[in-house]
């Protein structure tokens, strides 16, 4: 009678469970899979079964039946798979039962059991859901007591790391866990004993090991170069639990969870300090979400000052190893660095190994003006005087970031600034760049040379302007030196000693020496004597501009390159120099009876002699004064522009005629023009074509070599055939 009132789903239930009171029972596989097919028709169906199953759990725990709880188990583990998309209507009452399975001393014991359980929690955190975990109190209270029940049955009774780790695997597989408050507590302590465990497995990682940084061979490196270190990605083994366990924390992009394993990682790193440890987690972690490390480490030396020091080498380690970081704010993470330098009453062990972090920091390049940036970030602090009491800090910063920098990249106008904060400023220039953003900063090297007050130092200092700027510094200091000056006379004979060598002039070298024991200067005529051979001195046509500009004031910068201000010795280094940089031809003559419409420097074009064209007056005074006394002298220095124009109006001062023969200039407008042969419609027609190729030659930056003397028109060699006179005199 009873049998034919019990429910269909109960039947179906109690039909699963085999005889017998043995306790490694398996469910009846046909009547499993017709109990499935049953609870997935309906949902309320589902809702009976998972109730049943409760009843009836507890039921075989008072009896002691532990097959039947083994049973129970694995059915639930079937349904959760089966019907994942109804998991919140069971998932409660699942967790209920498990729960009070490890609850009961009778079974607890039993690692068959156990072991059963963690593969139905495993299969629930692998179908769960941000929004029951973040939305439902009561699971995740649930969901919190089984897991606290759980690590204390594996680690107090069973004393079962293999169940341990995997507890911890399949808590890390719950999606957006980190988000709840309570959750985040349950991953921090799975973290934690993965940590652990993995540790007593591998003694190497639990002694205290933190190299200096200082010793390390390094070289600096891109950080796109691939990582030598074997790490925690590289380890493929699915029978290490540990191994599986730490991967499902830190080989995520999530990066809530990441940022809390990480934290954990600090705070094992800070009981037992160990670099290898560190990389072989971080070598773990997506290479695009590493820097994460180093944000929470440096977060950490605001919070807890009693461990600045290993957090500090920690980060370094970090730095300097073969893991790969992208993405690393490096001017963000160097100033939280200096504001921990500067917190009051920090102290002088924590400010130094921010110092050695700094450059650590800078031993990798993560982007191209990032040693300049870095450079830059403590001028902009030394020269705030609210950190003047922190100067000698800043001035350590200084020293590890040149120690850290292999490849000159320091801008010479950065270096000019913190020339002043240095102790040793010789060992800084050797990290600055060899290109030039303009004269100026070149030019400014030379006054601070001349104005040091050690001798050496400005011989040193020469020296390696030399040898950094080769060309660059030889000009620029012809210049700097052109004129003897009693205050520059110590650095006038250094720089006339380097020059000699540079040139490989014994002569000069001799001469250098024996001016400097008298105190005598070079005269104008003793330096064009070294730059006048074009042959052996591939500076000499440059050198000569310099020498011969005391009025027109010729720039260093048109010298030594054409309108570009960017300037990098390389070429010169390699003994090539570009000559096909055209210079003006040096000014010799006395310009004071040019008329006020001759130009008097190249930097005048022929836009710009339109505002200011001759008169008739001025065409007749500079006639009485001579034409070709006007034509030599202004040819001789204007561009290619102006000198066009003055040939035009040297035409034009021809056609005048002499002073004793009246010449008539026909209007173009007349109807017919007389008086003109056919040599002289040829002598038009060729000046027309010579100012055609001109403009042409202009336009494509070619220079023309004007004529000094003689007379610069000729006839044509073949006759035009000219069909109409008007206007032929004004063509050209």
């Amino acid at each position: 009678m009873v049998l034919l009132f019990t429910p269909k789903h109960q039947k179906l239930v109690n039909q699963c469970y085999p005889s017998g009171r043995t306790t490694d029972k398996k469910p009846k596989s046909s009547e499993t899979s017709y109990l499935l097919y049953y609870v997935n028709s309906r949902r309320t169906k589902l809702e009976k079964v998972s109730s049943f199953l409760a009843r009836k759990s507890t039921a075989d725990l008072n009896h002691r039946r532990i097959g039947n709880i083994s049973v129970t188990l694995e059915l639930m583990d079937k349904i959760v798979n089966h019907c994942k998309e109804n998991l919140n209507v069971f998932v409660r009452d699942f967790l209920q039962i498990m729960v009070r399975i490890l609850s009961n001393n009778n079974v607890n014991n039993d690692a068959s059991v156990v072991e059963n359980a963690e593969r139905t929690f495993g299969s629930i955190c692998r179908l769960l859901d941000g929004a029951l975990c973040n939305g439902d109190a009561d699971f995740i209270d649930s969901f919190q007591a089984f897991v606290n029940l759980y690590f204390q049955v594996v680690t107090e009774r069973l004393r079962d790391d293999r169940l341990l780790l995997k507890g911890c695997t399949d808590i890390s597989t719950v999606e957006n866990l980190a988000l709840n408050p309570q959750g985040s507590i349950l991953i921090s302590r799975a973290v934690e004993y993965a940590l652990t465990k993995f540790q007593e497995k591998n003694p190497q990682y639990r002694v205290q090991s933190l190299e200096a940084t200082g010793d390390l061979a390094m070289t600096k490196r891109l950080t796109r170069t691939q990582t030598q270190t074997v790490g925690l990605d590289d380890l493929i083994n699915s029978d290490d639990y540990g191994i599986e366990a730490l991967r499902s924390f830190f080989n995520t992009s999530e990066t809530d969870k990441l940022t809390l394993s990480i934290k954990v990682l600090l705070s094992v790193l800070l009981k037992t300090p160990n670099q290898k440890l560190l990389q072989f987690i971080c070598n773990g972690i997506p290479v695009h979400l590493r820097y994460i490390v180093i944000l929470i480490f440096i977060r950490q030396l605001q919070q807890d000052s009693q461990h600045s020091v290993v957090t500090l080498k920690l980060i370094s380690s970090l730095l300097v190893s073969e893991v790969s970081i992208v993405g690393l704010s490096i001017i963000d993470v160097m100033r939280k660095l200096l504001n921990t330098q500067t917190m009051n009453g920090i102290s002088k062990e924590v400010s130094n190994q921010c110092a050695t972090t700094i450059g650590d920091l800078n031993r990798k390049t993560y982007y191209k003006d990032q040693t300049s940036d870095m450079f830059s970030e403590i001028l902009i602090r030394l020269k705030d005087n609210r950190n003047s009491a922190y100067t000698d800090s800043l001035r350590r910063d200084l020293q590890e970031l040149a120690s850290s920098t292999f490849t000159p990249s320091l801008s010479l106008d950065t270096y000019m600034e913190l020339f002043p904060f240095l102790d040793e400023p010789l060992k800084l220039f050797n990290v600055v760049s060899k290109t030039l953003t303009g004269s100026f900063s070149i030019s400014k090297l030379f006054h601070v040379i001349d104005n040091l007050k050690s001798p050496e130092r400005q011989r040193d200092f020469m020296s390696a302007a030399f040898e950094k700027y080769r060309g660059i510094a030889l000009l620029a200091g012809l210049k700097h030196y052109l004129d003897f000056d009693e205050t520059q006379k110590t650095c006038y004979f250094f720089y006339h000693l380097e020059a000699a060598n540079f040139l490989n002039y014994s002569d000069y070298q001799s001469q250098a020496k024996y001016k400097q024991e008298c105190g005598d200067h070079f005269t104008q005529e003793n330096l064009l004597n070294y730059y006048s051979d074009l042959g052996s001195n591939k500076y000499s046509e440059k050198g000569k501009q310099i020498i011969l500009s005391r009025e027109t004031n010729v720039s260093t910068t048109d010298l030594l390159s054409n309108g570009n201000h960017t300037h990098s010795t390389g070429a010169e280094g390699s003994g090539k120099l570009d000559h096909s940089l055209k210079v003006p031809p040096p000014l010799t003559q006395d310009f004071s009876r040019i008329p006020k419409f001759a130009l008097t420097s190249d930097a005048r074009s022929l836009k710009s002699l339109k505002h200011s064209s001759p008169t008739v007056r001025d065409l007749k005074a500079a006639r009485g004064n001579g034409a070709s006394h006007l034509k030599r002298q202004t040819v001789s220095r204007g561009s290619q522009s102006v000198r066009s124009h003055v040939t035009n109006i040297t035409f034009l001062l021809s056609e005048l005629g002499d002073e004793g023969q009246e010449s008539r200039i026909v209007d173009p407008d007349e109807e017919e023009v007389f008086g003109m042969e056919k040599s002289d419609l040829a002598r038009s027609e060729s000046l027309k074509l010579h100012n055609i190729v001109f403009k042409g030659s202009k336009r494509l930056s070619i220079p023309l070599k004007l004529q000094e003397d003689g007379d610069e028109f000729q006839d044509a060699n073949e006759e035009f055939q000219v069909t109409s006179t008007r206007g032929k005199l004004f063509t050209a």
